[in-house]
């Protein structure tokens, strides 16, 4: 049987505002437009039918999680393999000067044929992809039928990348509806 996931990206943080590069070895809160944007996002999400929100570990995940559950009068779980990938010597680094000394990774980063890329001392966009699925293969089975997922932005990419959907750019909050049946799914309409 399908399950609807409701998969969305956290809120802004002080890194996302020096535009540097993020991953699961930085754990930063939200910025104050970081929780109005988490707020923005939970009137979108209300009227889905979402019975569960489970969110990775990571402080700008779970708060975002929690102000989207608030609003929607369900519970938050936590699960630690939805956290953003590890990029290792990149992590905090100012994203142009990673443009600059490692195009080849920055530049294919989101493109979906480059899944063993990798920072030095980090996880491929592969290994965080199948960390994340595996998550979504065991809610699909023991879960409620409508699920908020709260993750992040790389993670977010490599998701859409796997089911085929074309996008420019993830915002903060941004989010998009998906069908899931036995590891297979379908993005419905765009990111909103």
């Amino acid at each position: 049987m399908p399950k609807e996931f409701y998969i969305f990206r956290h809120g802004e943080t002080e890194l996302n505002c020096q535009k540097r590069w993020q991953g699961s070895g930085m754990d930063y809160d939200l910025t104050e437009n970081g929780v109005a944007q988490a707020q923005r996002l939970a009137a979108k999400l209300q009227g889905k039918g979402i019975e569960i929100v489970f969110s990775s570990p990571l402080r700008r995940a779970f708060h975002t999680a929690e102000i989207a559950a608030a609003v929607l009068g369900v519970p938050v779980a936590v699960e630690n393999d939805l956290r953003e990938c590890f990029y290792g010597e990149a992590e905090g680094r100012l994203i142009i000067d990673l443009q600059r000394e490692v195009p080849q990774i920055v530049n294919n980063w989101n493109r979906p044929q480059f899944w063993d890329l990798r920072f030095s001392g980090g996880e491929s966009k592969g290994e965080a992809l199948q960390r994340v699925l595996a998550v979504l293969d065991r809610l699909a089975e023991e879960n409620a039928a409508v699920i908020g997922v709260a993750i992040h932005g790389g993670t977010m990419a490599s998701l859409l990348n796997y089911f085929g959907f074309e996008f420019e750019v993830i915002p903060n909050c941004g989010a998009f509806h998906l069908i899931y049946e036995n590891g297979k799914g379908t993005v419905i309409g765009g990111i909103f």
